[in-house]
């Protein structure tokens, strides 16, 4: 059995809506049930997700502080005030300066733009930059991309005479700033429909308040802030994201083509997921190393000499922030697991770390790889020695609302900000620990048991036959995807693996063909190298993913992009006949890292596997002296004093669970049979088994086991009972006549008796026993007794089965319950 890292949420589908969406839309029942996983129905909700067009745009004067805003900059360009677009350093924030250069230059505005510094000054509106402005003359400050809870700083920019214009989409806190214009569709009293715009997405909507009508070549920056700032891609963000790709593929300005080239993606190829794995983190590279002044001038850029230049720089930058990344992360690792092992397992249940020297712009990635590796909320904050204070970035997991959290901790905090997923903060390290303590509880308190395993949505279950060219070309029909509105994930179950191997540097990747009834498909597993293994040749498994079209010379066809997979399957490898066993035991050892135990069938076995193996900590145990479910001692103790005591697996090895069983020899005796059905009991998540036996070094006991009658053999001996027709149950009458007869030993005999009896073919009164002449018709494997029997004669003879015989048994015992 393998089990699935995640939970895999399947909703269930009403085939009426299913059917109803394939007929309306002519499409095939993947996209059909896609769409109806998603919650669309035939309706014109779904008419416009699927055929989004400008006219679905809303009025941008329905954004409360639109008017005031529209106002307020128009006088400023009438009176020639000096204007400074005070923007962010994240791909949001440049993109929406960016947006605001274009839209005050065609205006004809006097105006000049301010990122802050990263770490010198943090996130949003601070007092020194203010003085800056005033210094430089500013009379109207326009914040893009932050600014809503800038409470002091409007304030404090307000006693200098600057007045200011909020235009941010963060979550308003509770006392908003007394600026002269707030434009955010999430404030409280705001009826704009549409709550999910980015900061460019919003300056995207004051262009269309200023100049009177959608500015459609506005959508390609506003469409790189929504996918790059995970923003969901329905409802206005999915008409400006298509919009500003199919800008960008056709019309892509200066900068667009260098980053893009600097990328390796071409431009007519871009699509949502390059923006957010290749372009949004060369525009990101800047603000977190050194200052995102490099990414507006790029995308503000009209010379292509000048944007190839300002993109090189960028992809320095990024190629520096990956390897910076690689190393906080390990750095972060090791912190994380020291306190682990002084908290003595009381591991706190979200992770918080701070220490000196390290960066705080790669703070949200380090703790984005915290989460991915051990799924539980994170925040990574660089130390400033001499002043104290932390800044860095937190990230969350499904069900933990990071912002709402924060919240109720903002009293440790000089500052926070940001959404249910993804937050920044600033705080004394004097607080630090009083603020992971808080979380924790928070954790605990919101959270159940289930939140802790990841989860994957799918959107529905598939067989093979269903991916076929046409149907994976439609679902390109429901782009562009990203947060909201995320690539379809299938599952396809039962399929079996035909080809396995390994691809890509370092064999990192896998390469597979499955296949199902006549069907056959590749599928590509990234990062997944190391699970050749468990997905071996001969396997079956549920599979989920994604579906995709691979073009090769011409050649168009379906393939998945596997991301989790599981199986039912037991796989046994029989290795009875190597001469030399110890050196396969010890070559798996080796192989296999963790989730490994070895049965013994004999205490010399027992003694050898504890002096080569015991101390490194693997559980060792002889088949027939201990229950499974008994405390086992340390494995280094066991192996010092391997000749007083047997070891025994339990719960505790391996945190319950071995993947990759090794039996040196099978049992032989009924005790020892039970105990290796236990160790194969579906609970354990066994994953595997491999048999050694004979060889010069280990040695097995085979007694020659008693056969089990057969259903003719049956017949014979109740024959002889009719023939009979009555008897006196006793050693030396007709049981032992019937025994030397048939050449059947006694116990034999009589188990065929006492399943007659449970059958109603024998009648016993005591010791009376007599042939009933018209039994009711019963099978034998109704009999309880000579089910027993049988199962007690298979176990004796595990060591004479064939490799079938033995995958046969053991698979049963893989897939009943304990006890069954």
């Amino acid at each position: 059995m393998i089990k699935s890292k995640y939970r895999w949420d399947l909703p269930k589908l009403e085939e009426g809506i299913t059917d109803g969406l394939a007929k309306e839309w002519k499409v095939s029942r993947i996209v059909a049930g896609v769409l109806a996983s998603r919650g669309w129905a035939p309706s014109e909700q779904t008419t416009a997700f699927l055929r989004p067009e400008t006219d679905h745009l809303h009025d941008p004067f329905a954004m409360k502080g639109m008017a005031a805003a529209v106002d307020r900059i128009s006088r400023a360009i009438r009176e020639g005030e000096r204007i400074r677009v005070y923007g962010d350093y994240d791909a949001d924030g440049v993109t929406s300066t960016a947006l605001m250069i274009r839209l005050l230059t065609e205006l004809g505005a006097s105006f000049d733009t301010y990122i802050p510094h990263r770490s010198r000054e943090g996130y949003g509106l601070n007092p020194g930059a203010i003085d800056l402005a005033s210094e430089a003359g500013v009379q109207l400050l326009i914040t893009v991309d932050n600014g809503i809870s800038a409470v002091d700083q409007i304030a404090y920019a307000a006693e200098k005479g600057i007045e200011v214009v909020v235009t941010d989409h963060h979550e308003p806190p509770e006392t908003l700033p007394d600026a002269i214009a707030l434009v955010n569709p999430k404030q409280k009293d705001c009826p704009y429909p549409f709550k999910g715009l980015c900061g460019a997405g919003v300056v995207f909507k004051l262009a269309h308040a200023m100049l009177g009508r959608p500015m459609l070549e506005y959508a390609d920056l506003a469409a790189i802030g929504t996918i790059a700032d995970l923003m969901p891609l329905t409802g206005e963000n999915r008409i400006i994201a298509r919009l500003g790709l199919e800008r960008m593929r056709r019309h892509p300005i200066a900068g667009i083509r260098a980053l893009a080239k600097v990328a390796g993606c071409k431009t007519e190829e871009l699509t949502s997921g390059r923006i957010g794995f290749s372009l949004a983190p060369r525009l990101n590279a800047g603000g977190r190393l050194e200052h995102a002044d490099g990414a507006v001038k790029l995308l503000a850029a009209t010379g292509d000499e000048e944007a190839e230049t300002l993109a090189k720089e960028l992809d320095r930058l990024n190629g520096e922030r990956q390897a910076l990344v690689d190393l906080t992360a390990l750095e972060a690792d090791e912190l994380w697991q020291s306190m682990c092992a002084v908290d003595e397992g009381r591991t706190k249940k979200v992770i918080v770390l701070a220490k000196e020297g390290w960066n705080a712009g790669i703070a949200g990635l380090v703790a984005s790889r915290l989460v991915e590796r051990y799924y539980r909320p994170a925040i990574v904050l660089s130390m400033d020695a001499d002043t104290g204070m932390c800044k860095g970035s937190a990230r969350s997991i499904d069900g933990f609302d990071l912002f709402a959290a924060l919240t109720e901790c903002a009293g440790l905090m000089e500052h926070y900000g940001g959404h249910q997923a993804a937050a920044g903060l600033t705080i004394s390290r004097d607080n630090v620990s009083q603020l992971a303590d808080r979380l924790h509880d928070l954790a605990n308190d919101w959270l159940s048991e289930e939140d802790w395993q990841p989860k994957r949505r799918v959107d529905l279950s598939i067989a093979l036959s269903d991916a076929t060219i046409d149907a994976v070309d439609q679902l390109a029909g429901l782009e562009p995807f990203g947060n909201g509105n995320p690539t379809p994930r299938i599952v396809i179950r039962n399929v079996n693996i035909r080809e396995s191997r390994t691809m890509g540097k370092d064999d990192k990747h896998l390469r597979l063909t499955v296949q199902q009834g006549n069907r056959t498909m590749e599928v590509v597993a990234f990062g997944l190298g190391g699970q050749r293994e468990r997905l071996a040749p001969g396997m079956q498994i549920d599979m989920l993913g994604e579906l995709s079209i691979n073009e090769w010379n011409g050649n168009r066809k379906v393939q998945a992009m596997l991301q989790d997979f599981r199986s039912d399957q037991l796989v046994l490898k029989d290795r009875r006949n190597e001469r030399d066993s110890w050196s396969g035991v010890e070559h798996l050892v080796d192989a296999v890292p963790s989730g490994l135990a070895i049965g013994c069938a004999t205490r010399d076995n027992y003694e050898l596997a504890m002096s080569r193996f015991g101390p490194s900590g693997i559980p060792i145990s002889l088949y027939d002296e201990f229950e499974i479910d008994r405390v086992a001692v340390s494995q280094t103790a066991a192996a010092s004093e391997r000749t007083q005591d047997s070891e025994v697996f339990t719960e505790s090895d391996s945190g319950g669970e071995w993947r990759h069983l090794i039996l040196l020899g099978l049992p032989s005796n009924d005790q020892g049979t039970k105990t290796l059905k236990r160790w194969l009991a579906p609970e354990r998540g066994l994953e595997c088994v491999t048999v050694f036996s004979g060889g010069d070094e280990i040695r097995t006991e085979r007694p020659t086991p008693v056969p089990f009658p057969d259903r003719k053999q049956f017949g014979e001996v109740y024959s002889a009972c009719r023939s009979k027709g009555s008897w006196l149950d006793s050693p030396d009458g007709f049981l032992q006549e019937t025994a030397s007869r048939s050449g059947w030993p006694l116990s034999t005999i009589r188990m065929m008796h006492e399943v007659f009896i449970e059958l109603g073919f024998i009648a016993a009164d005591g010791a009376s026993r007599k042939f009933v002449p018209d039994p009711p018709r019963r099978e034998l494997e109704e009999s309880a007794r000579y089910r027993k029997a049988r199962e007690h004669a298979t176990g004796l003879r595990l060591a004479e089965m064939s490799t079938e015989e033995l995958r046969h048994w053991f698979s049963a015992c893989h897939t009943a319950s304990e006890g069954k």
